[in-house]
């Protein structure tokens, strides 16, 4: 270690410095640990507990997890809203219509919600559906109550044979 001590400097002038230069080390090292995308992996729960990252899960890919952690900040900003149950749904691929009772003919019962979530190809397990769920219940609003959630599955066709022509026309054909 390098010290910028005169050599007439004292037995306790040394000590403070080395001291001080182990604390400067050590406030480097919380500084990494506190930076999301320099902070090791298994420091990751650590900072999800410390942003009040909603649902966590140890298993998940690190990037996932320090995209939850980012995005934080944000959900917090908008829970119990629509939008909120939108960009939870998101995360995992899925579009939703989100319609309040007001919004239905003829009206529902005041306080609740409908849900259409659409899987755009995406397979829906019982462990994804009951984390769906949880989910949906945690950015909701409040004073909602879902009493109708609709699955869409409609698989996403992928072009096989593309191009033939007849005549003037084109002709593509699906094939599943």
């Amino acid at each position: 270690m390098s010290q910028l001590l005169p050599p007439n400097s004292t037995k306790f002038d040394r000590n403070i410095t080395t001291v001080a230069a182990k604390n400067t080390e050590l406030a480097v090292a919380i500084k990494t640990l506190s930076s999301i995308d320099q902070a090791p992996d298994q420091f990751l729960s650590f900072l999800a507990w410390q942003y009040s990252v909603d649902s966590w899960d140890t298993d998940w890919q690190p990037s996932l997890q320090r995209a939850l952690i980012k995005k934080s900040f944000r959900q917090h900003q908008i829970k119990g809203t629509r939008t909120a149950v939108r960009e939870v749904l998101a995360q995992f691929g899925y579009e939703c219509t989100f319609q309040e009772w007001f919004e239905v003919s003829p009206n529902l019962i005041p306080g609740t919600f409908t849900l259409e979530l659409e899987l755009n190809g995406r397979e829906l397990t019982e462990e994804i559906y009951l984390e769906v769920n949880r989910l949906i219940k945690d950015a909701k609003p409040a004073s909602r109550h879902l009493t109708n959630l609709t699955i869409n599955v409609l698989p996403i066709c992928i072009p096989r044979i593309a191009i033939g022509c007849h005549g003037a026309e084109t002709v593509t054909i699906y094939v599943e």
